[in-house]
């Protein structure tokens, strides 16, 4: 059988921005047996793996055509007759127009490339320096080309990009976020950091990862399984959810038992928030009731006035986890409902290597902000930091998204700047955007 034909692909990264990495760029990554980001690449060695019917990405900084050592190291694996591919990106030129405001050319490199960018450039002419284009640790340096060397220099080992000019302050739109900037704490699980990480960059941040919050699958499955078998047989004539998590982790369970959405039969549906509401469309489900205030209480009320104008079962399976208020049933139960609460998920606190880099970041002035997005993100950061956490947190910006978080972190003496008005991700980055617009 003959050998498959490996190739060489040039891949441009862009200036640094992730999400500007074109979709072509992104396959040809995921599907390499290697990737070499080398500053300067082994070509003999990129030829050979391809000539074994190896995938080799090279990826470069900005677009491959425009760096000198990238047309080099093509033509040199065109010469040895092995497939090349290249892939542009978002190069120097626009960068430098799209993220600091310069129009005209530029050149991506590092603060050593500057003095040869710049060799036959008049001492006295204007020059714009970039270092990080398009990330929120961009700084932009107005100077002349007899000093953009040591300006340069003071960048550090940072990416820098050499514009041709000086900015326009009307297109420096990027820097003018309300977080750009600013390194933002993003507590949440890991499985729901995304969107929040998302909407965060979107107003400028510099978005920090560390989950305080694991979600695993609840130790008493029999109790789960039990629970849905009653769904499935008609017993109950509401399913209440009080998170995104407890729908998926229903939706699991059910698939786990052969089920779908029939499962559910003639059932209303109630969800906590639009959130929960969105995880239920997208299983299919509508919700009948979605809370007004995003809150147990406000949940709790709404189903009620549901129940007294459309009277059905009066039997209530509340699917959420296994640590939580009891605001729902207790309400619930009040007024003449079954109650039948079901842990389909778990919180955990992350292992506890993740505090100590978490409190050398807080401790060296490394965040700006921290999120909270639930009591449990709250808890799980104090209980994780111990007697540290609420002097560390003093150094910081608090934003919670909403009034029960809050709650809970003042319990635990964490003082909170920033409270959502609407409970919801979305509704906390707003809040933390317009507090840094009147507060910075």
């Amino acid at each position: 059988m003959d050998r498959p034909r490996g190739i060489v692909t040039f891949v441009g990264l862009g200036p640094g921005d992730p999400t500007l990495l074109a979709e072509r760029a992104r396959q040809r990554i995921s599907d390499a047996y290697v990737v070499i980001d080398d500053l300067r690449a082994n070509v003999p060695h990129m030829v050979e793996l391809a000539r074994q019917g190896k995938r080799v990405v090279r990826t470069v900084l900005g677009d491959p055509l425009e760096s000198a050592d990238c047309v080099d190291e093509a033509t040199q694996v065109a010469a040895a007759g092995v497939d090349l591919e290249v892939v542009p990106a978002v190069g120097a030129s626009a960068a430098a127009g799209a993220f600091a405001g310069v129009t005209g050319r530029a050149v991506l490199g590092s603060a050593a490339d500057v003095g040869r960018v710049l060799a036959s450039t008049a001492g006295d002419a204007p020059v714009t320096l970039v270092s990080n284009p398009s990330l929120p640790s961009q700084t932009v340096l107005v100077t002349t080309a007899s000093a953009a060397i040591d300006r340069a220099r003071s960048m550090g080992q940072a990416r820098v990009l050499v514009a041709f000019g000086v900015p326009q302050d009307a297109l420096r739109w990027f820097e003018r976020r309300p977080l750009f900037g600013k390194r933002v704490l993003v507590t949440r699980a890991l499985e729901q950091s995304g969107s929040a990480a998302a909407l965060l960059r979107d107003q400028g941040a510099d978005v920090v990862v560390v989950p305080t919050i694991e979600i695993r699958d609840p130790s008493d499955r029999e109790l789960v399984s039990r629970a849905l078998g009653a769904l499935r047989a008609g017993a109950y004539g509401w399913v209440a959810f009080t998170s995104a998590n407890g729908v998926d982790k229903t939706w699991s369970a059910l698939a786990g038992l052969g089920a779908d959405a029939r499962a559910f039969g003639a059932c209303k549906l109630a969800a906590i928030g639009p959130a929960t509401a969105r995880a239920l469309e997208g299983h299919g489900l509508t919700a009948d009731v979605v809370a007004k205030e995003f809150v147990g209480e406000s949940l709790a009320r709404d189903m009620l006035g549901a129940l007294r104008r459309d009277p059905v079962s009066p039997r209530v399976l509340l699917a959420r986890a296994a640590k939580a208020r009891d605001v729902v049933p207790e309400a619930l139960r009040a007024a003449g409902c079954r109650v039948d609460v079901v842990a389909v998920y778990e919180t955990h606190a992350p292992p506890q290597e993740t505090a100590e880099s978490l409190a050398r970041e807080l401790e060296q002035g490394k965040i700006d902000v921290a999120t909270f997005t639930s009591s449990s993100t709250v808890e799980n950061f104090c209980d994780l930091l111990g007697p540290r956490a609420v002097a560390l947190l003093k150094r910081v910006r608090v934003a919670t998204i909403g009034p029960v978080t809050s709650e809970t972190a003042r319990i635990r003496g964490v003082r909170v700047d920033v409270v959502a008005r609407e409970y919801t991700v979305p509704g906390l980055v707003q809040a933390l955007a317009e507090s840094y617009l009147e507060k910075p």
